[in-house]
């Protein structure tokens, strides 16, 4: 990134299941200024990489989760998030928004957004902490709830 854009860290996490690959991906700075915040820069992504034809459900398909340009300020309801994929409805752009904490923390370990795609071949969950990111077996987390794997 040639300059510095307050309220961006100028990367993405990009993550491919089905090849069991995850690297980052360093965004340019007329990219930043066009696509302000996690719902347009998952609209881009979704348009930009997704043929028209392909299935909400198809590995080919993209699921972007991204933080806004406030994430991670004392702002309140900075922390929110964008998720932008095709719907099943419309096979359509859908998104939603999400409040909490982890827009903050995704802005905390150094990525704008996480660019998800493929499909896994075994159970596998993304691990992203002070700017690093690993898929890692999920075996274990199988068959439990949201309090009992925290």
């Amino acid at each position: 990134m040639s300059a510095v854009l307050y309220g961006t860290t100028g990367r993405i996490l990009r993550v491919d299941l089905s090849k069991g690959k995850v690297w980052e991906e360093e965004l340019d700075e007329a990219v930043l200024r066009k696509y302000v915040g996690g719902t347009a820069m998952g609209v881009k992504y979704l348009y930009d990489e997704v043929d028209p034809k392909t299935k909400w459900s198809d590995p080919e398909n993209r699921i972007y989760i991204g933080a806004g340009l406030l994430g991670g300020t004392r702002v309140a309801g900075a922390g929110s998030i964008s998720v932008v994929t095709k719907g099943a409805m419309t096979n359509g752009v859908a998104s939603t928004q999400a409040n909490g904490f982890f827009g903050a923390f995704l802005k905390f370990s150094g990525f704008d957004g996480i660019l998800i795609q493929g499909t896994a071949p075994d159970w596998k969950y993304l691990y992203v902490h002070d700017g690093v990111a690993e898929l890692e077996d999920a075996h274990h987390l199988v068959g439990q709830d949201t309090w009992e794997i925290e």
